[in-house]
């Protein structure tokens, strides 16, 4: 790229050493980050090592030290508006394209709170249509002894000290789910109708510096406990169906793609055959990590005896093609030149034929 052009290489340069103000601690630990769309896969930390890492500060410099350690690419000012939006006490929605990292930049910074000390750790879950405050909040479950209050997954969650990473949040009935932290999150203790194994008294939930209801038995909510969500720009429609008192309490930050140059960086070598598909982000702004999963997949299937047409055709039927669900005739018509002109004449056949399927009429053209 130009010299003058902002590097894509993780994100801009952190603001020198200066601790933020969610910095309280040391932590020893050994951490490796492997990659993955949907999972960041970690070592555990603590007294398997002997000598302290020193001060992990929650920091832009730190997570986007994580975020290359990883290969992530990101648009400037990403990563430093997620941390800003944390540190300033905001829960965050990360919207954007499919595939451009939203998922992994959730777990790297749910990660480094951990090694700050503003979590225990994070608990991942994926949204459902079927989310309900049972769910979510928690409720009674029988058991041997009679019923007893069960937890769900936000009250869990706090009660660890582990920050909640939510995954396709669109799929969720919002006001449904959230149900009773609706009150919680704007500043408000909330009586809940449960009482724990062993106590008379109902359960409150009480955020940070909140006087807990008399009579109650509280699970307070830490100062630094945070949910970051991730949903795609596909389904930014939905924001709609969220109310304005839940979006208030969330901070939307855009996860958007790199521009080409930077794809053709991650795809060197065995990607070579995937950069012929470069060409389809014209029709659907699709993320990195998309062309990553199939160069992933091209350098396992190169060990095989195939011809470089059969390839790539497998590369777009197995990643791409599920892109463009949905699409109209006319964009139907340019991807199927787009591919076609990669192909020999088999491949050419059954491209025309699964792009039919997904049109659902004759492929004209």
């Amino acid at each position: 790229p130009p010299r003058h052009a902002a590097p894509f290489r993780g994100l801009n340069p952190p603001r020198s050493a200066r601790r933020t103000r969610m910095e309280r601690g040391v932590v020893a630990t050994e951490t490796r980050v492997r990659s993955g769309r949907r999972a960041v896969s970690l070592l555990k930390a603590g007294a398997e090592r002997a000598e302290p890492l020193g001060v992990t500060a929650f920091s832009a410099s730190e997570l986007t030290k994580s975020a290359e350690a990883e290969g992530m690419i990101f648009p400037p000012y990403i990563v430093d508006q997620l941390v800003a939006a944390l540190d300033a006490g905001k829960h965050v929605i990360l919207t954007g394209p499919p595939g451009t990292g939203k998922t992994t930049l959730a777990y790297l910074a749910a990660e480094l709170g951990r090694h700050s000390m503003l979590c225990t750790g994070y608990q991942p879950t994926t949204a459902t249509s079927e989310w309900t405050t049972f769910e979510t909040i928690g409720g009674l479950q029988p058991t041997p002894e009679g019923l007893i209050f069960r937890p769900g997954l936000f009250v869990e969650a706090i009660e660890t000290g582990k920050w909640l990473v939510i995954d396709e949040l669109n799929r969720s009935n919002f006001d449904r789910a959230f149900g009773q932290l609706f009150t919680v999150l704007s500043g408000s203790a909330v009586v809940l109708p449960f009482r724990r194994s062993g106590q008379i008294k109902p359960i409150s939930l009480v955020p940070h510096g909140v006087e807990p209801p008399s009579e109650t038995d509280p699970i307070r909510l830490p100062a630094s406990w945070r949910i970051i969500a991730t949903m795609n720009a596909l389904d930014k429609h939905l924001l709609f169906d969220m109310s304005y008192a839940l979006m208030r309490r969330f901070a939307f930050i855009e996860v958007t793609t790199p521009p080409d140059w930077a794809y053709e960086r991650l795809l060197e070598g065995d990607g070579e055959i995937v950069q012929r598909l470069l060409p389809l982000r014209q029709l659907n702004n699709l993320g990195p990590a998309i062309y990553v999963d199939a160069m992933r997949y091209v350098r396992r299937r190169r060990c095989d005896d195939i011809s470089e047409s059969r390839l790539l055709f497998e590369v777009f039927y197995a990643f791409f093609l599920p892109q463009f669900e949905g699409i109209d005739e006319h964009t139907a018509v340019s991807l199927y030149r787009s591919v076609s002109s990669q192909l020999d004449a088999p491949e050419q056949q059954e491209a025309r034929r699964v792009i039919t399927e997904l049109l659902g009429e004759e492929l004209v053209g």
